[in-house]
């Protein structure tokens, strides 16, 4: 099986920290490289010459942009997921036109870039799986592929514990929460109780927070997103 290699352009330590502990929870990527500015990811990429980079754009001594175009000038083959603030259609369209894989807005999520590094493993796989391709299999390599009239809960999300836990976050006022909190308040594990809220995450219902005021690693902390 394929692994593949990771470099982290990212001069925010938090940002950098949740990439590179979300991407390494992942045993098809190894993150080999992180870098802070444009001047030593240059170096870093001559020596490890990672298959995937993760590009902020506003970094101390230029633009993540720049960066991907002075690598692009020298022929690189290698692949770019941009992480940043930026969200002028501008800099959007930059992007887009240097190739990059996707495009992760901050404040990232957790499981933004789990969905983000799964799409780039399906994308690579499916061209390594064959020679040549039909206009089905490029429709569905650039994500045109056909929605479902209904959302279904994905495999692992039961329907009926996901509500119990919307319930549970709305009938309490719970704002801000741990995975044990919610596992102990449900009756159940700390690891199934992280799932549901990760997928809450990705809906957009709950944030992930880390807490700093903490010894050793900083605690994953959630919480809860209030629509305008």
């Amino acid at each position: 099986m394929t692994r593949y290699s990771v470099m982290i352009l990212e001069d925010d330590l938090r940002a950098s920290y949740l990439l590179e502990s979300t991407i390494t929870q992942d045993s098809d990527f190894q993150v080999v490289a992180l870098s802070e500015s444009v001047a030593d990811a240059m170096l870093q990429y001559a020596i490890y010459q990672p298959n995937l980079i993760f590009v902020d754009i506003t970094l101390p001594d230029g633009s993540g942009i720049e960066f991907m175009r002075r690598l692009r000038k020298q022929g690189v083959q290698c692949d770019f997921i941009m992480t940043t603030a930026e969200r002028e259609s501008t800099t959007v369209e930059q992007a887009v036109h240097l190739g990059v894989s996707d495009y992760l807005v901050k404040p990232i999520r957790m499981s933004r870039v789990n969905q983000a590094l799964n799409d780039y493993k399906h994308y690579k796989q499916q061209l390594l799986a064959h020679s040549e391709v039909n206009q089905h299999d490029i429709d569905a390599l650039l994500g045109k592929r056909a929605q479902k009239s209904q959302r279904e809960t994905p495999k692992g999300i039961d329907a009926t514990t996901l509500e119990s836990l919307k319930n549970l976050i709305k009938e309490q006022d719970l704002q801000e929460f741990s995975a044990d909190d919610i596992g102990q308040k449900m009756n159940i594990s700390r690891v199934t109780a992280r799932r549901y809220l990760e997928f809450l995450e990705g809906e957009g219902q709950v944030q992930l927070v880390l807490n700093y005021q903490t010894r050793g690693r900083p605690q994953r902390l959630y919480r809860t997103v209030y629509k305008k």
